[in-house]
């Protein structure tokens, strides 16, 4: 067969390939070409296919000057052309690149010395795909480095797949999220421990994380478990879930955990359990007493009637004994609303005679003053018939410190304002009572602009003085059923309800920018202005969603308004469903 029929049976099955291909010397002069390759770029065979295909523009910036000069070399090839090393090593070699709008993976297959294959296959849906999941992947990241909790994947050796921020800012103490991957909890416990190598408590965290994972991968199912110790001399108490982490074929490749940190939580439970220890000790120690218990004893009749009290009730009452005897119970209670609840707590000794009931329950002294006291009641019988012990400890202190407690896991330490947690409980109640009275609920997210060059010029107690202050006028600002929230920095989140119409939020807008940006005194004849942005998502019946996706959506609506801050005519944007 000569040349010419070899060529005609090229392009015969070139011209049956389905992507653009063509026939090239080593000169880069087009021998043949199919009809995909032709249609692709009206190219002509016999020219130079750096010229044919893509009209000079993958040239090097140097020969592309010589070319719109006019001047063509023998050495003139696109930048990303190895068909040199592919007829010198007759190699199958590929290129990736981008030209024409779309993505190519481009081949060069050596035929002889002189003469190779070039052809193209658009990968295009590829790369977009592969972009799509990138993206996905960074969403993903992004969402997770957000929650507090930690979130982590291990492989069944115990080697991190993933690792979110909370778990390297405050069990691993990693460099970034990247850094654990690969590695064990081991090999942070180890680099941990060295800070401090002659001081055995500064890490006692990692033996109970790795026998959970064995117990998961062992029984093939979920778990709960507490795993607490000290990481870097600080006391860390987790609540941890881990559950199988399996492959499509559902084999168990690794374990999945998420761990909440209950340390400030686990240290108020002890503190309540050993002083109700305490209590209960000091109860039963002073049961058979009664002039000289430290706890107080008064004792009723079936009436309700005081028949006897010793010197402790009386002292804590603030009453003389003979002041009390005789008279009603009703003197020792705030009102006739607290008397009568109490009453069905009395009621109950008398139904179950064999039980005693222990309560906590707050008392009026002679000065009008409020006491509580924790009061464990018994069934007995007196000479005029069946009547009720009751012995009193004093728990006022315990009473405010609970409340204080409550208050500080409940309120943001600085300004007061209640905190992402408290928020979490709140906005489920606020969408129940939009969901029943049929009002608009308006989420909004607050940032403040220009905050940070506060901090950086005067100080952080000044930027503490400008939050405080917001804060303040927020409160005092909006309506009274209007929910405050600091989350932290300076960002804020506030609950509007009962919404009636645009007209209504955009008064309470003002209100909130006037709130926000007045000048605020620092210090005598000193002011700074903040500026704020504001994202807002408006809840309604006909429009329901889920707590979490409210937080996301004026999440990304502040954002947005942050984004136009220099081109907006409003400080706030409004998250559309629909966008």
């Amino acid at each position: 067969m000569d040349k010419e029929s070899d060529y005609k049976l090229i392009q015969k099955m070139l011209d049956g390939i389905q992507i653009p291909a063509l026939l090239v010397d080593k000169n880069h002069k087009i021998l043949l070409q199919n009809k995909s390759a032709f249609e692709l770029f009206n190219s002509k065979v016999g020219g130079l296919c750096w010229l044919e295909l893509w009209k000079g523009e993958t040239l090097s910036q140097e020969q592309k000057q010589l070319f719109e000069q006019g001047k063509i070399l023998p050495s003139m090839k696109c930048y990303f052309c190895v068909s040199d090393i592919a007829l010198n090593k007759k190699e199958h070699l590929t290129e990736e690149l981008y030209l024409l709008g779309r993505y190519w993976q481009s081949h060069w297959v050596a035929i002889d010395e002189n003469i190779y294959l070039h052809y193209f296959i658009d990968i295009t849906q590829l790369k977009e795909n592969e972009k799509k999941i990138k993206q996905q992947e960074r969403f993903l990241k992004e969402i997770t480095d957000l929650v507090p909790d930690m979130i982590w994947l291990k492989d069944t050796n115990k080697k991190y797949l993933f690792a979110n921020k909370a778990i390297c800012d405050h069990l691993l103490f990693a460099k970034d999220t990247n850094e654990p991957i690969g590695k064990t909890d081991l090999y942070f416990a180890q680099r941990i421990r060295a800070q401090k190598s002659d001081d055995p408590n500064y890490y006692t965290f990692g033996e109970l994380c790795m026998d959970s994972d064995n117990i998961v991968l062992s029984t093939k199912k979920p778990g709960r478990f507490d795993e607490f110790g000290n990481v870097a001399g600080k006391y860390l108490h987790l609540d941890v879930i881990k559950v199988p982490y399996k492959n499509e074929s559902g084999e168990i490749i690794g374990v999945l955990g998420v761990a909440r940190d209950v340390t400030e939580q686990k240290i108020i439970e002890k503190q309540l359990v050993d002083t109700q220890k305490q209590l209960e000790q000091s109860l039963k120690y002073h049961k058979a007493l009664f002039e000289n218990n430290a706890a107080g004893i008064l004792i009723v009749d079936k009436n309700r009637i005081i028949v006897d009290a010793n010197p402790s009730i009386s002292k804590t009452l603030l009453y003389e004994r003979a002041e009390l005897i005789g008279r009603s119970a009703s003197i020792i209670h705030k009102d006739q609303e607290s008397f009568e609840l109490f009453e069905r707590h009395f009621r109950k000794l008398f139904e179950k005679p064999n039980e005693n009931i222990t309560i906590e329950y707050s008392f009026k002294r002679k000065d009008s003053s409020i006491v509580w006291a924790e009061v464990t009641g018994s069934l007995i019988e007196l000479p005029s018939g069946p009547g009720i012990i009751w012995s009193a400890i004093d728990t006022t202190e315990l009473y405010k410190t609970r409340q204080q407690l409550k208050f500080q896991a409940f309120h943001d330490t600085l300004t007061g304002l209640a905190n992402r947690r408290y928020l979490e409980l709140e906005l489920p109640k606020a969408i129940e009572r939009a969901n029943r009275n049929n009002n608009i609920l308006a989420a909004c997210m607050i940032d403040l602009d220009d905050f940070k060059p506060i901090n950086d010029t005067f100080s952080h107690e000044t930027g503490d003085i400008v939050l405080k202050n917001i804060a303040k006028r927020l409160t005092q600002t909006l309506r009274k059923s209007d929910f405050v929230v600091r989350l932290g920095g300076d960002e804020f989140v506030i609950l509007l309800e009962s919404i009636k119409n645009t007209s209504h939020l955009k008064k309470i807008f003002a209100k909130i920018k006037k709130a926000v940006c007045d000048p605020i005194e620092i210090k005598p004849n000193t002011f700074v202005k903040v500026g704020l942005s504001m994202g807002v998502y408006l809840y309604s019946k006909d429009n329901p969603t889920l707590p979490d996706n409210i937080m996301r959506y004026i999440d990304i609506a502040m954002y947005e308004s942050k984004k136009q801050k220099n081109t907006r005519e409003d400080f706030w944007v409004i998250y559309n469903n629909n966008s």
